[in-house]
């Protein structure tokens, strides 16, 4: 989906292959390249990565294939590459790269050609990341990032508080030019400079960060950790704790079920309002967008997830809201929300249910299916386009919230949320 991303062991499709459960995963992804983009703290730094995944027996949404006429590729096309090949094999003066390293050239150089950073190749190491990043914690930096090709760098959307890279003094809106000496303008994607900056637990990585409003470049050295985020957190607030606070963190397997089961324990007959924090959360399953919005509404849409001949899949809640619809609600958001966040907090702003306290989201609106190759390699192609209820495309453009908030870098390092204290005086107030 979510979004899980700005802007990511799959299906192989042979007929008559039983698939498993982890091979039927689908990503409306993120604009954070989510493979690649963004984050570091979720593995491979799928950033915005959202996912559709279904358990055996059921029909995963099918993309519109064209016509073979349209969009074939015979035999006799590859005839230049072969060629190519050929003559670098019996010409060239050096080491040639590996028939591997050639074939994954070649794949991502006919990708580079879509301008589209959310279809994208993995290598198998990438693509174990990359499900490390949906089924558990991971080794990183801790930071949101996306692929900032205009700059010749990485920039960092959101750097996890209490996290490496926030320890280290990244801030919000850094861009890294440079990883351990190496350019970032000489890599060829994110997901490569994502592969630089991860790495073992306890190992240092140093970063050379351009930052506005400096002359000279900045360098940090990063001590890489176990990046454990929890998926659902909560507090009480006000005199006499009336008001509920809870933030999910990241769309993982069972996240529905986590958010629902953390509300049944601070919601009370004494609650008064309802705080329901999606701040850099950079998405996941699509599945688990459909199951947190369920906790808030009832026989409503979600999303609308259009394909590019004009047809259409539309989600709606499934089963019984746990939240009272007459319960005052506050959606936080931040440009670090992606992907399933943005379907979520979409889908509560259209309906009436709850207006959006922040800043303008991430902007990841498409759909991605990977499929898992013969050597366990992901190729994931963008397939659709999702919209909100109300038939609102974000993909690029964010969700805007109903009253604007900035949180500073300052600040958060003051410990001082003006979001939060503004959506706890919109509770009180009504205003």
């Amino acid at each position: 989906m979510g979004n899980e991303v700005n802007r990511a062991a799959l299906a192989r499709l042979n007929l008559g292959k039983q698939m498993s459960p982890r091979q039927k995963l689908q990503l409306t992804g993120c604009g954070v390249f989510l493979i690649a983009a963004l984050v570091f703290s979720i593995g491979s730094g799928f950033g915005f990565l959202i996912g559709r995944m279904t358990s055996l027996g059921e029909t995963a949404a099918s993309p519109v294939i064209a016509a073979e006429t349209d969009r074939a590729l015979a035999p006799d096309d590859l005839g230049i590459f072969w060629e190519a090949m050929e003559l670098l094999e019996e010409d060239f003066y050096g080491e040639l790269p590996t028939p591997n390293q050639r074939s994954y050239g070649a794949i991502r150089g006919v990708l580079d050609t879509l301008d589209d950073q959310n279809t994208g190749f993995l290598t198998p190491m990438e693509a174990t990341s990359f499900m490390e990043s949906i089924e558990g914690s991971f080794e990183g930096i801790g930071a949101l990032v996306e692929w900032a090709e205009e700059e010749g760098a990485v920039r960092i959307i959101e750097p996890f508080e209490d996290q490496p890279a926030w320890n280290a003094g990244i801030r919000r809106g850094d861009l890294i030019i440079a990883i351990n000496g190496q350019e970032v303008a000489e890599l060829s994607n994110l997901n490569e400079a994502i592969n630089r900056i991860k790495g073992p637990k306890g190992t240092e990585v140093n970063l050379t960060v351009r930052r506005d409003g400096l002359d000279d470049p900045l360098e940090f050295p990063v001590t890489r950790d176990q990046i454990d985020i929890p998926v659902v957190k909560s507090e009480l607030y006000g005199d006499n704790d009336e008001f509920a606070y809870v933030a999910l963190q990241r769309f993982s397997a069972d996240a529905g079920a986590k958010l629902r089961a953390e509300l049944e324990t601070v919601l009370t007959d004494e609650t008064k309002g309802l705080i329901f924090d999606l701040r850099s959360n950079p998405g996941g399953l699509l599945r688990e967008a459909i199951k947190v919005t369920s906790v808030f509404l009832e026989d409503e849409r979600v999303l609308i997830e259009r394909f590019s001949d004009g047809t259409e899949e539309i989600y709606n809640t499934e089963g019984n809201a746990l939240v009272p619809d007459d319960l005052p609600l506050v959606v936080l958001v931040n440009q670090g929300s992606a992907s399933a966040s943005e379907i979520v907090a979409g889908a509560l702003q259209d309906v009436g249910r709850a207006p959006l306290v922040g800043v303008t989201t991430f902007g990841k609106g498409s759909v991605q299916l990977p499929h898992t190759l013969s050597d366990e390699s992901l190729l994931r192609v963008t397939i659709a386009l999702w919209y909100t209820p109300a038939d609102r495309s974000i993909n690029d453009t964010g969700l805007e919230p109903d009253i604007e908030v900035e949180r500073t870098n300052e600040q958060i390092e003051n410990e001082e949320d003006p979001q939060l204290d503004r959506a706890l005086e919109l509770l009180r107030t009504g205003d």
